[in-house]
């Protein structure tokens, strides 16, 4: 097979004809000199670093020799000037054939010619479009992460690369610099599990994500598909007003009605507490007088039909709750000395807290272990009673164990879990452990010395579950 560049040796005539005709290079060729480029010695070594066919093809791309086009990607002072070869872009995507396809009739057209033609990509970020080469030449994903996997895949979604399209989904959304951003590409791509996965972790984290600066960026339907979110993990409601409202921007209530559009009929007004509504709510002017009386109507009695003229005015805004219960237990721990220094059980009990319709209490006791005092530990649990609601009940639970710094800038010290399938039980479930010397220490302020005192809390939040009590179940410990 004659190599590309060889030299003709039949006689001037040939040569000048071949100067006429410039040939166009094909696959076969490129795979001759770049992957078979000669008669190679038998070796002991046949697998030497930088020769394997990857390695040729990443030198290849590196390199741009022999590239026939160029891809201008980017936008504005972003812009740069990529180099690649057809045949290899064609046989990657149909996409890429359609757009270098040419006869024998058009070869005098301009991607025929001896100029390298340059395809403008003005909707491609260049890092993107520099992982989607990578991927075509030689498989290499190393290029691809958190940060450009939403660009990689609108790249791969332009051009019809199935196989990028799917390893950019796979990176884990926890990854990903903006959930919103991501979903809002999966919706556009009517990629339906993505979208799903999507919600699920924003349901998850919703509490720090509408604190954040995206949460601002999305649109109305974004907006109402969130604020709709039956699974919505919110301490309370009222913060989904204040990640709509509390973003610097001076903003009139026409005009900030008009951004949440449909959105505003998606926040659950009614599940404000009256103190917050009044406070909050009503002096921001967002509602109009019916929607205020609507809801102050509700809190006085959410079985209310306000009626007016014989007409009957439902609530606009959600009444339901969600389906996560938010509450938190709380409990001092007097004379922590004492309860340090005894060698006996001693355990303490907080009041009984109703959360998603079950009583939960934390139960604090002392861990005897050690000879030394200082060494022993003060543990916390949490302890749910749900034995009135049957063998079928069930639910899911995330709980912050913490311990409340007497300061007001005190540190904080903790421990966030979340656990599943807690029974009907009066079993302790899951503890956070502190030595005694370091709860006391003085400089951490997490004890007040001058009342002995310490401060324990838990952040519960329970979603009732409908799991089948295993026959041999024996309550669920875990040690943290």
């Amino acid at each position: 097979m004659k190599r590309i560049g060889e030299q003709s040796v039949n006689g001037g005539q040939k040569a000048r004809k071949s100067k006429k005709q410039k040939k166009v290079p094909t696959l076969e060729d490129y795979w001759a000199r770049y992957f078979f480029p000669c008669e190679t010695d038998s070796s002991d070594d046949e697998t030497d670093e930088g020769h394997s066919v990857v390695d040729r093809m990443k030198h290849l791309l590196s390199t741009g020799e022999d590239a026939d086009v160029y891809f201008l990607v980017g936008d504005g002072d972003a812009k740069e000037l990529l180099q690649a070869h057809k045949l290899i872009m064609k046989s990657a995507s149909d996409v890429f054939e359609a757009m270098f396809r040419f006869d024998a009739k058009n070869e005098k057209a301009e991607f025929a010619s001896s100029n390298c033609p340059v395809v403008e990509v003005p909707d491609v970020e260049a890092a993107a479009f520099k992982v989607m080469l990578s991927f075509i030449y030689a498989d290499d994903l190393s290029g691809l992460n958190g940060d450009n996997a939403m660009a990689v895949l609108c790249a791969a979604d332009k051009y019809n690369i199935p196989g990028l399209v799917r390893r950019s989904l796979k990176i884990p959304i926890s990854e990903l610099p903006n959930v919103f951003f991501a979903f809002a590409q999966a919706r556009l791509f009517d990629l339906e599990n993505y979208c799903n996965d999507c919600l699920t972790y924003i349901d998850k984290n919703a509490d720090t994500l509408l604190k954040s600066e995206d949460f601002l960026q999305i649109d109305q339907k974004t907006l109402c598909e969130i604020f709709g979110r039956e699974e919505l993990k919110i301490r309370e409601e009222i913060s989904v007003w204040k990640a709509c409202s509390e973003n610097g921007i001076e903003c009139s209530a026409e005009n900030r009605r008009q951004m949440l559009g449909p959105a505003l009929f998606k926040i659950r007004f009614p599940l404000f507490s009256k103190e917050d509504f009044s406070e909050k709510i009503v002096p921001s002017g967002i509602l109009t007088t019916d929607e205020v009386t609507n809801v102050e109507q509700y809190h006085t009695n959410p079985n209310f039909c306000a009626i007016s003229d014989g007409l009957l005015y439902p609530l606009k805004f959600p009444s339901h709750e969600r389906v996560w219960a938010f509450g938190i237990i709380a409990m001092d721990i007097e004379k922590v000395s004492e309860f340090a220094g005894t060698r006996l059980a001693n355990c303490r009990k907080s009041e009984a807290v109703h959360i998603g319709g079950v009583a939960w209490k934390m139960v604090a006791h002392m861990n005897t272990r050690y000879e030394d005092i200082a060494d022993n530990e003060m543990c916390f649990y949490l302890q749910c009673d749900a034995s009135e609601k049957g063998r079928n009940w069930s639910c899911e639970c995330s709980a912050y164990f913490r311990i409340v710094s007497q300061k007001c800038d005190g540190p904080v010290n903790g421990i966030e879990t979340h656990f599943s399938n807690i029974f009907d039980t009066s079993e302790y479930h899951f503890n956070y452990c502190i030595t005694f010397a370091k709860l006391m220490d003085e400089d951490n302020g997490l004890w007040d010395k001058s009342e002995d005192k310490v401060t324990l809390a838990i952040d519960l939040m329970v979603k009732e579950t409908k799991t089948e009590k295993p026959e041999a179940f024996e309550g669920l410990f875990v040690l943290m």
